[in-house]
């Protein structure tokens, strides 16, 4: 469970997650600095809404950029993201931890019940390792990306490529994808990650 303690005070309502699909409604009962105890009033379950969509995502050089398009996936309520290191990336580093802090707050903030699964590849390739229908968002193609396109009998990938876009050699070592358009004009990655999460989960 997590929950800030502070500013809290005994006889207070609050709600808990263990961010696995419950939310439970409590009071709390007993505070200190570094620990509290609430007797439990009432549980809601929920359901995973978007088990099946993954978003892998690159490591971008502008941190805010990458933080907002992490933030905004979770309170869109998708729970399965990978990051990756492609080849045009800037940046090679990523702090997991950090951005394991980042979906706890985002859950807490959204009042959502599942804490996001957060992975990372070393390489795009690595993608092949999962089963699943892949798809690619390269502004160089005519085809346009519509949500009756998604394939529902089975786990999607959408894959959104760096700054620069993905390399040729990326997009050729991807099996068994599928490859579409987001606009006419470019767009930044943390905007394709939002307009697709926003036309997949509406």
């Amino acid at each position: 469970m997590h929950q800030s303690i502070q500013k809290k005070k005994n006889g207070e309502e609050i709600f808990v997650t263990d961010g696995k699909g419950r939310i439970y409604f409590c009071r709390i009962k007993t505070i200190s600095k570094k620990d509290l105890t609430a007797e439990i009033i009432s549980v809601k379950s929920f359901q995973e809404k978007f088990p099946d969509f993954i978003f892998c995502i690159p490591l971008l050089r502008n941190k805010e950029r990458f933080r907002f398009a992490i933030e905004k996936l979770i309170e869109l309520g998708i729970t399965k993201i990978i990051l990756y290191k492609a080849q045009r990336s800037v940046t090679d580093k990523i702090n997991t931890d950090k951005l394991n802090k980042v979906a706890i707050e985002t859950i807490k903030q959204s009042l959502q019940a599942i804490l996001p699964e957060i992975k990372f590849i070393t390489s795009l390739d690595k993608l092949n390792q999962y089963d699943g229908n892949k798809i690619i968002f390269d502004q160089k193609v005519n085809r346009k990306f519509e949500k009756q396109l998604i394939k529902n009998i089975e786990r999607n990938y959408f894959i959104f490529g760096p700054e620069g876009g993905l390399t040729e050699e990326e997009i050729n070592s991807i099996d068994d994808k599928e490859i579409y358009s987001l606009a006419e004009n470019r767009l930044r990655t943390e905007t394709a990650v939002l307009k697709v999460a926003s036309v997949i989960t509406v």
